[in-house]
């Protein structure tokens, strides 16, 4: 390694030598082959939430029945009025016993209580706009509220879970002024006034925790004064911009509608998601961005440099990514919930090319992924994972030809292989159903506009306890 250091410094002087060096390091964190296993079994790496639990094994597979939960009121918004929604969530984050649920709703209600009902009789509602805890074992409200006064987009939670960071609409929150992105106590819900980030200029609505760095994502294009088109990354503790960590340009242009229709109108498009892989090594963006650093989509970008890796995923074709996840079993596998003309989930292996390892096409927008070590659960706004018979034209995506199978806006799936769970049978209703999920100690939990569950009412929210399942997945 030394002779590296001093070949990297020879050709790109000392300072660049560094920033050279750490790109090859990243290269190397996500190129390795997988450690190894101990006899008869996988690497498994331990999720904060089950560290936090106590718990030495994390789940694997999930109930196809949801629990007994509270969920979220009927949907308030305007523009979807006469029609039976729920308040919309759109974040998730798990902390010890606490389930953290945050959107665009304006209450909650209790078990079993629809959207018809308490729209009908809303005295069940409890008014507790965008941001609510439930206990992540009984699914009951907890006396938690942070009072965001605007839609929360995004959460991610400390490594000591002490502290929720919080991005999205707000101005305020937790009795203190923090426009856009913020941190709150996780036992009071009050602000807290060590975390002064620079203010971002528009939303912000994908966050990722590594050590001592919080990477921000989003509409922005500026903190306070300075340019970050889209992508920051800040100090964990302060808040305060990591000043070094430039992204590649952004020069505009996205992915448009349902169709994802490339626009160059000069609009960035957004980040939607990101994740921290290869063990802190780079961080991996997806989005409805045209041309970030020369790619569309789907980016990944050294962690301590913020220059694009050698290694650079290739979607099955141009595609907005809307959600994220790393497979637990290697650390470095990335999956992706793609959208566009119809929609895809997609597997990449850094070290096996750059093409996806396996893809499925379904006939609705992909909008996020959830991956243990033995499956990948993938919800977005489809009705069916389409077969060899169905092809996505230039204006339609439409499933149910023979060879598709029905599966309501969530699948699950082999995450080495790509094969299909056909035992996993959850159904979720609404045109859209959800938008994010997210793996917990012991259960899968699943958010967005849907108001049943396998035809019982389950609004806006659901959680799916683990189950007995396979002991390994293996590794790549």
């Amino acid at each position: 390694m030394a002779a590296v250091v001093c070949a990297v410094t020879a050709l790109t002087g000392p300072r660049r030598g560094v920033a050279a060096l750490a790109t090859l390091a990243a290269l190397a964190a996500l190129t390795a082959g997988p450690m190894l296993a101990p006899p008869g079994g996988t690497v498994r790496r331990l999720s904060a939430a089950a560290a936090a639990s106590g718990s030495d094994a994390p789940p694997e597979v999930f109930s196809s029945e949801p629990d007994r939960t509270w969920g979220t009121s009927p949907s308030e918004n305007p523009a979807e009025a006469g029609r039976d929604k729920a308040g919309k969530v759109l974040a998730l984050a798990e902390v010890g016993k606490r389930i953290f649920v945050g959107g665009e709703f304006a209450g909650v209600t209790p078990p079993g209580v629809s959207t018809t009902s308490a729209r009908g009789d809303p005295t069940p509602v409890v008014r507790r706009p965008y941001l609510v805890a439930l206990d992540a074992d009984s699914g009951a409200l907890l006396d938690w509220d942070a009072h965001p006064d605007g839609p929360v987009l995004s959460l991610a939670v400390s490594a000591d879970g002490r502290r929720l960071y919080v991005g999205g609409m707000f101005r305020s929150i937790g009795g203190g002024r923090a426009a856009r992105l913020a941190a709150v106590d996780v036992e009071t819900g009050a602000a807290d006034p060590t975390f002064a980030p620079p203010t971002p200029n528009a939303y912000v609505k994908a966050m990722a925790l590594s050590e001592a760095t919080l990477y921000v994502g989003g509409a922005f294009t500026r903190l306070a004064t300075v340019a970050r088109p889209q992508l920051a990354a800040l100090n964990a503790a302060t808040g305060a911009l990591v000043a070094d960590w430039v992204p590649p340009r952004n020069t505009g242009g996205r992915f448009v509608g349902h169709t994802g229709t490339p626009t160059e109108d000069g609009n960035p498009g957004n980040v939607a998601d990101l994740k921290v892989a290869a063990h802190g090594a780079v961080v991996v963006i997806g989005g409805s961005f045209l041309h970030f650093g020369g790619r569309s989509g789907l980016i990944v970008l050294d962690a301590h440099t913020a220059r694009a890796t050698a290694w650079q995923p290739v979607l099955d074709r141009p595609r907005p990514v809307y959600g994220l996840d790393i497979w637990p079993g290697d650390g470095k596998t990335v999956f992706a919930a793609a959208g566009g003309l119809g929609g895809a989930v997609e597997a990449f292996r850094p070290g096996a090319g750059t093409k996806p390892a396996w893809v499925h096409k379904v006939d609705g927008d992909g909008t996020d992924v959830a991956a243990t070590t033995a499956r990948l659960y993938f919800v977005g706004h489809y009705d069916y994972v389409l077969g060899p018979n169905t092809t996505c034209g230039a204006s339609s995506c439409a499933g149910g030809k023979p060879g598709d199978s029905p599966n309501r806006h969530i699948a699950a799936f082999d995450p080495l292989n790509g094969a299909q769970d056909t035992s996993f049978t959850a159904q979720l209703n609404t045109p859209q159903g959800p938008e994010v999920a997210l793996v917990g100690a012991h259960h899968l939990y699943v958010g967005g506009d849907f108001t049943k569950v396998n035809f019982d009412a389950h609004p806006g929210f659901a959680e799916f306890a683990a189950t007995a399942g396979p002991s390994s997945a293996g590794t790549p």
